[in-house]
């Protein structure tokens, strides 16, 4: 503590005055113990610095004429930029000159500031000449105001401002209120203090139970007498499945609406009121069915086509295996040779649901030889032979019922 005491009446001793030169129009302030000295100056228009005057030169005489030195007294600062009545980067009168070297030479340092600031200050108005930050014009105007006037930016804006909003009270059973302004201009900050507590911004929230509240703006103040009742507050947790639709009694904090569905794995609160108690609900949601996995299969000649259809609310992979083999293929035609075939269609989401599909494809291309007599039925025609041999011509493909069993015959390529 005792530094930082120390610390601030060093930094009051070193900072005792502020010039203050704006280049909009070239008008300069001197800022000392409280007294504030308006006059005109002159620098580069383009010029912007913030430094201290640290010195004092001193026109020397010398015994030789060629080495060129300033013949009036200058004022150095920090960074090397001068302060004079002429040949100076800053020119300011003479009488100001006087004061700024008497603070130099007491050991007083001097902060410089120059910038450019489009604002020109009336008594009844400011007025914002070009677009500017507003943190630019709420620093201009802190040194000639002690409580800063609002100022949103270009344009003019009358000293006798007035404060133009409403105040709205809203209130959630069992968790207390909020008390919020609505401006019908740009928003400021407000001051919300109840006994010896105070808060600035734009709203406040107030817990349950009996409340007095002052709200303090710019030019007026306002005394709020508000009852938040206490209600009895329960706690229950449940988990349900990813993608269930929301019941329309529950309102969530995260904006979760009544109706949609929980699409995200993880942790739901939600508020239910019922007989002036406050429930307080934590859902798990929680992803532990598989997907649905649809796999059409259907021959095209000699080719097998195959689409597979997954749905589900997670992430998931789809892949298929033709006997025993991993294929990377949602849809498409595969070419399968004469003989049984085994297809398994596997859809796994995230959270390790897998779903499965199987198809078992038997493809015959060759001739059909019996050793015993058998009843053949081909197009309706029955036929008792112990060989059977046919040929295929324009059909691609033929059904042959061979003792209550159909063949699929086809045409080989």
């Amino acid at each position: 503590m005792k530094w930082s005491v120390v610390f601030l009446i060093l930094s009051c001793q070193c900072l005792a005055a502020q010039l203050l030169i704006n280049t909009f129009d070239m008008s300069a302030y001197l800022f000392m113990d409280g007294e504030r000295l308006q006059f005109k100056a002159q620098c580069p228009e383009d010029m912007k610095l913030t430094d201290e005057i640290v010195d004092l030169y001193e026109p020397i005489n010398l015994t030789v004429n060629y080495i060129p030195m300033p013949d009036v007294p200058l004022l150095i600062s920090q960074q090397g930029f001068t302060v004079g009545t002429k040949m100076a980067d800053i020119v300011v009168p003479e009488e100001m000159f006087i004061k700024l070297s008497h603070m130099v030479e007491s050991g007083k340092k001097v902060e410089l500031l120059v910038d450019r600031y489009p604002i020109e200050i009336y008594p009844d108005r400011i007025k914002v000449v070009e677009p500017v930050s507003k943190e630019k014009i709420e620093f201009f105007l802190s040194h000639f105001f002690e409580k800063v006037p609002r100022v949103p930016g270009i344009g003019e804006h009358s000293l006798h401002w007035t404060s133009n909003y409403q105040l709205v009270v809203s209130y959630f059973p069992g968790l207390g209120g909020v008390v919020m302004a609505i401006f019908e201009d740009e928003p400021f900050e407000l001051t919300f203090a109840e006994n010896d507590n105070q808060t600035k911004g734009l709203c406040t929230a107030l817990a349950p139970g009996q409340h007095t509240l002052e709200i303090v703006s710019l030019n007026d103040a306002t005394r709020l007498t508000l009852n938040f009742p206490e209600w009895e507050i329960r706690f229950e947790s449940d988990e349900i499945e990813l993608g269930t639709v929301c019941e329309d009694s529950f309102l969530f904090p995260s904006g979760l609406q009544p109706g949609e569905r929980f699409l995200y794995p993880g942790r739901y609160v939600a508020l239910h009121f019922s007989d002036e108690q406050l429930v307080v609900r934590d859902f798990r949601v929680k992803d532990t069915m598989p997907p649905k996995l649809t796999m059409n299969v259907r021959w095209l000649d000699s080719m097998c086509q195959i689409q597979m259809d997954v749905e589900d609310f997670s992430v998931f992979e789809n892949f298929l295996y033709v006997d025993g083999e991993k294929i990377d293929m949602q849809r498409g035609v595969l070419t399968l040779s004469s003989g049984k075939h085994t297809l398994i269609g596997v859809a796994a989401d995230v959270f390790g649901n897998v779903a499965y599909a199987v198809r078992i494809l038997e493809r015959l291309t060759e001739m059909a030889v019996f050793s015993q007599e058998k009843v053949v039925n081909i197009g309706g025609f029955r036929f008792f032979s112990p060989y059977l041999r046919w040929q295929l011509f324009e059909a691609p493909s033929f059904e042959v019922k061979v003792n209550e069993r159909t063949l699929q015959i086809e045409k080989s390529r």
